[in-house]
């Protein structure tokens, strides 16, 4: 597990129609996503006007979008599957609008809080008669844990929002970050691929990825506290904090470890933020839960070769 890699992190990609001719936005819009998430065909009803707008975030095995449009349908036929596989799981978050779904003659309504996951490669429609504003997860297949059957989930899988299922509140919350109105918070793209695996397995995947999952994403939620403890975290997973220890220890680190790479990645991203000329050193260290300015001052230089103030005034140079 390695929540902070060797080179800077990338920010995310923004696509939008609003300079592409009418006549041409569905077009640029199929080709934006067959590179970026899934291809698909898109249509409108009676050859309505079409605006979009989508944020991507490339992280290797998992590729993330917060999605924007006006009304549509889209397509996965056979013939496209077949020319562009994925050999991916896909996890769609509604935050807007209701949607259908509609796979194997079975026809559903998506709404609000809802999320979906399905095979990326099985044919399906989906179709958006408010427009469309939700969280897309595409994960690579090959990055599930060996206990994850290779088909799963067998059937398209709905979790409502009132069901309380712990891995759609965490993922949503991980990526809602990444790729939501911020936009600073790069996820460890680890725990991401655990909480897709616990939801595609239907429950079945080995507790060791259910227990690094959750663990994951309570860090995640109070990185921000500098009394994050491994107890309160094993507490809120419901194991105890030698079962916790464990469950980093099998995954190449420790839990201060691990949280001490995530703070300093959360940093890293206000740093280089859209806000990065405000983002004042000891601010932002105390926004990312260091209790001392000069550890966070140390530890982050020793981890990106660079201060955090030549950091942050390189980007807001370039913005």
């Amino acid at each position: 597990m390695h929540p902070v890699p060797a080179v800077a992190p990338r920010p995310a990609q923004v696509f939008s129609t609003a300079r592409v001719p009418s006549a041409e936005r569905l077009r640029a819009w199929e080709e934006h996503n067959a590179t970026a998430l899934i291809a698909l065909r898109c249509r409108t009803a009676g050859g309505e006007d079409f605006r979009a707008r989508e944020d991507n975030l490339d992280l290797g095995r998992v590729q993330l979008a917060r999605v924007r449009t006006t009304a549509h349908v889209v397509k996965r036929p056979a013939e496209l599957i077949e020319r562009r596989p994925t050999d991916s799981v896909a996890i769609y978050v509604s935050l807007r609008g209701d949607a259908v779904f509609q796979q194997a003659g079975r026809r559903q309504t998506i709404r609000p809080g809802d999320l979906l996951v399905c095979d990326a490669d099985g044919s399906f429609v989906r179709g958006f008669g408010h427009g469309l504003d939700e969280l897309a997860v595409r994960v690579d297949r090959r990055a599930l844990p060996d206990a994850v059957d290779a088909s799963a989930p067998r059937e398209p899988l709905i979790v409502r929002r009132n069901e309380g299922n712990p891995y759609g509140r965490a993922i949503a919350r991980l990526v809602g970050r990444a790729v939501g109105a911020d936009g600073t918070a790069r996820p460890d793209e680890q725990a991401i691929v655990d909480l897709a695996a616990a939801l595609a397995a239907g429950g079945a995947a080995r507790p060791a990825v259910v227990h690094r999952a959750l663990a994951c994403a309570g860090i995640e939620d109070r990185l921000h506290d500098p009394r994050l403890s491994a107890s309160e975290v094993a507490g809120t997973v419901g194991i105890s904090v030698r079962q916790l220890t464990r469950v980093f220890a099998d995954a190449g680190t420790t839990f201060p470890r691990y949280v001490l790479g995530r703070r300093l990645e959360l940093a890293y991203g206000l740093l280089t933020g859209p806000d990065a000329a405000r983002a004042r050193t000891a601010t932002v260290a105390a926004t990312c839960g260091f209790s001392s300015v000069a550890h966070f001052s140390q530890t982050f230089h020793a981890r990106f070769g660079v201060t955090a103030g030549e950091l942050r005034r390189t980007a807001a140079k370039r913005g």
